[in-house]
């Protein structure tokens, strides 16, 4: 393994991190110019979507309904009632309307009480809520703890409180959903003094973790863990091997997620990672160095929560939780765990830099359902925005070689909207909305920020008049297709 894994110096970069990607990225650069954004894989795998169950009840007879022996229909799904003659009432209007009062207060008593224990029973842990925000294509569900018992060793007792795990129980429940993620690429062999004897082999590249997501062989894991690769290979805790496939890739936000043809796995828990505080104790479980050092435990807390860092590559800003669990090369891809023996983050990079230590970071588990979601059933992260163009970022030195100012050069018009806004091929970006674009990720940011529809305002130098120009551009969507 390169001593060069998940670093990032001057910034964040996540790309450069943990594991080393294929150093030839032409194929990749071809994508990257396309969208600038990131590349996208199609799914190979959809997504089975769980049918509704609803009960229909009959609120009335249908035709040839059957009936009872006294000539009544009957009802499926509604109580029976049989109206009966009722006496007429005596005229004693007063106390009939205080009877009537009474029932209604008391009524309303019991219906506050009722809503108080339910209350109460929230607030001590009894009920496990799940996450409301949870859409109903999600591809895991998220669960809430509100304040559970943390005095015992058991994840839950039969009345259903959710409660505080011991360390080995976490690591013995979570162990088995912590996966090796090989990568596999294409090498060239030279021959002596290399002459065209070379060839190509496919050999390990890399590797990672990954965290399986669900019984029938869905894993998560990070982009950069399976970044150029020409083949995967997935090992189990256990040691078994399974052939993979990659599903959905995110450059951006550094989320993929691979499948094996297996069923039956020991699928994890994920907790929300809006539960977590400050100082809360953490698990992290991974790969450090790849199989040999394989389902290694470190203990750590949350150091901080919501920490905003910039990747260099893309430009995109995340939220990371911070913890001083030992992340090492190797981790990346795999679990942070919570007391309560469920998954709240996916472990992803580390400062390794002379100088630092215990600083590592992992995507909150409530940030990646969504993108997780969109990957398996899109193959990619729907309602991203795009240019519209190809281009490439030209620095300042590069600019004065050829006359042209610093920014992003227009080499293809890509949608119907960047063709309809009056850019043309060779002009050069040099502002979005009134910022001035000193690199690549200032374009990136700027986009990522918006959604498809929206209209940014671009400066541009229009190289065969070499004069500025405004132009209003509409985004669109960008798609795997």
């Amino acid at each position: 393994m390169s001593d060069n894994h998940e670093k990032f110096q001057n910034g964040f970069d996540p790309n450069n991190g943990s594991e080393p990607v294929n150093t030839n990225t032409s194929a990749n650069n071809a994508v990257n110019s396309t969208n600038a954004y990131g590349t996208y894989h199609n799914a190979q795998y959809p997504t089975n979507n769980t049918p509704a169950y609803t009960w229909n009840a009959q609120s009335a007879p249908q035709q040839n309904a059957p009936v009872q022996p006294n000539g009544q229909p009957v009802y499926y799904g509604v109580p029976v009632h049989q109206p009966q003659k009722q006496p007429k009432p005596k005229k004693h209007g007063s106390k009939f309307g205080l009877k009537l009062l009474a029932v209604v207060l008391c009524c309303a008593i019991t219906s506050a009480a009722s809503l108080g224990a339910f209350v109460v029973m929230i607030q001590n842990g009894v009920i496990n809520v799940q996450s409301s925000e949870a859409s109903s294509n999600a591809a895991f569900t998220i669960s809430r703890v509100v304040n559970g018992d943390t005095n015992s060793d058991t994840s839950a007792s039969s009345d259903g409180t959710v409660s505080a795990m011991s360390d080995q129980d976490i690591a013995a429940k979570l162990t088995p959903s912590v996966v090796c993620i090989q990568n596999y690429q294409v090498t060239q062999n030279y021959g002596f003094m290399q002459t065209d004897t070379s060839d190509s082999s496919v050999s390990p590249a890399s590797e990672g973790s990954g965290i399986i997501m669900s019984e029938d062989g869905y894993i998560i894991t990070n982009a950069h863990v399976v970044e150029g690769a020409t083949s995967l290979k997935v090992m189990t805790s256990d040691g078994e091997t399974y052939e993979a496939q990659l599903v959905g890739s995110d450059t951006v936000t550094d989320l993929a997620v691979v499948k094996i043809d297996a069923t039956g796995l020991t699928a994890a828990e994920f907790g929300s990672s809006e539960d977590l505080r400050v100082a809360d104790k953490v698990m992290a479980i991974g790969n450090p160095g790849g199989h040999e050092l394989s389902s290694s435990v470190t203990i750590g807390y949350v150091s901080a929560l919501n920490r905003a860092i910039a990747n260099n590559t893309t430009g995109y800003t995340m939220e990371y939780i911070q913890t001083d669990a030992a992340i090492n090369p190797g981790n990346s891809g795999g679990a942070l765990i919570n007391e309560y023996g469920q998954v709240v983050g996916i472990n992803s990079a580390k400062i390794s830099a002379t100088g630092y230590e215990g600083l590592g970071f992992a995507i909150p588990i409530d940030t990646a359902q969504p993108i997780i979601s969109d990957l398996i059933q899109y193959g990619y992260v729907k309602d991203r925005a795009v240019l519209g163009i190809s281009g490439q970022f030209i620095d300042s030195m590069t600019g004065r070689f050829y006359g042209l100012p610093q920014g992003e050069y227009v080499a293809q018009l890509n949608s119907s909207e960047a063709q309809a806004s009056g850019l043309q091929v060779g002009d050069v970006i040099t502002a979005i909305d009134g910022q001035q674009l000193d690199s690549e990720s200032t374009l990136r940011s700027a986009i990522l920020s918006k959604k498809p529809g929206d209209t940014v305002t671009l400066q541009v130098y229009r190289s065969a008049t070499q004069q500025s120009a405004t132009v209003e551009l509409k985004l669109s969507e960008y798609s795997a297709g």
